[in-house]
């Protein structure tokens, strides 16, 4: 298992409660997303908003959101999960889920924020 990070929106700008901010990771991030860590630096307000997902670029797989949190400013460890499959005709088992595996880079967002707010996170990977 490795920690990988902190990987850090850069300061939000474009107004009150409405600033952004977004970056990536420079090399692909490869194994299975165990827990993602979100850590908000500055006043971020109560709309604001996070999301962490893979860029999806060609020729990596389509984007794929690992994490996503509306309205808040709470640090803390996350625990996302995707919906398992059936191999015999790919519909979702019910109640079943596991870590998502990513072989991409990482784009961390900050929205609905402050200028000068920003986010920290860090990745558990397995693999």
């Amino acid at each position: 298992m490795k920690l990988v990070g902190p990987l850090n929106t850069g300061l939000t700008t474009g107004g009150a409660g409405v600033s952004t901010a977004n970056a990536s990771t420079t090399v692909p991030v490869c194994g299975y997303v165990m827990g993602i860590y979100v850590k908000y630096n500055g006043a971020p307000p109560v709309t604001a908003d996070v999301i962490v997902k893979t860029v999806g670029t060609s020729p990596r797989p389509p984007s794929l959101t690992l994490l996503s949190l509306a309205d808040t400013q709470v640090d803390g460890w996350r625990w996302p999960r995707v919906p398992t499959h059936k191999a015999s005709d790919g519909t979702a088992i019910a109640d079943q889920y596991d870590w998502p595996a990513i072989d991409d880079l990482v784009n961390v967002a900050l929205s609905q924020a402050d200028d000068g707010d920003s986010a920290d996170v860090w990745l558990l990977v397995d693999g």
